[in-house]
């Protein structure tokens, strides 16, 4: 049986601070791991490479957090939405965090296909080399490739989608839906 993350009866409950801590550190990763693959487009190799390996650790680090986060969310339910939310307002956030957890799992573990089938490895922080989990192969790299920018590009739409109707609820409907996330 899963234990509550909060209590069903209050609209305005909170998710737990890790799940809250979870979410901020995930959310924010990927943002700045968009902002270093577009913003660095066109850059000079070597500062451009820079940019790459602190953007493949950032994946690894949002890989682990996910599976830890799914962990979490396993065990400990979300709060409830308000009553007011329409139903299929529920239906689309449960398809979209669905999505996530699906984009946050495929997107990184494509980069670290593409990168170990390119014959790159990817190096943590300086801590330590990521194991390499298929063969150099260079079809594969170049399909990964493009599989890695047409994740990359959806998690941004989805992202963009995210952040707009968290804001619609708390600013338009006034449903306090950014509190149950406020990490302070």
């Amino acid at each position: 049986m899963a234990i509550r993350e909060a209590d069903a009866g209050s609209a305005g409950s909170h998710y737990t601070p890790v799940a809250i801590w979870l979410h901020w550190l995930i959310g924010l990763a990927v943002i700045a791991n968009i902002a270093l693959a577009m913003l660095t487009e066109g850059l000079p190799r070597e500062t451009r490479g820079a940019a790459m390996d602190i953007h493949k650790a950032l994946g690894i680090a949002v890989l682990a957090l996910t599976v830890v986060r799914i962990g979490w969310r396993l065990g400990h339910r979300p709060p409830p939405l308000p009553a007011a939310i329409p139903g299929w307002q529920r239906l689309l956030g449960r398809i979209t965090h669905a999505l996530f957890y699906v984009l946050l799992i495929l997107l990184p573990l494509s980069g670290w296909v593409w990168m170990s089938a390119a014959g790159r490895p990817i190096d943590f922080f300086g801590l330590f080399a990521v194991p390499v989990i298929v063969a150099p192969n260079e079809a594969l790299a170049d399909v990964m490739h493009d599989r890695h920018e047409v994740l990359g590009l959806t998690m941004l739409a989805l992202a963009a989608i995210h952040i707009l109707a968290a804001l619609k609820h708390q600013f338009v409907d006034r449903a306090g839906f950014i509190g149950r996330m406020n990490p302070f």
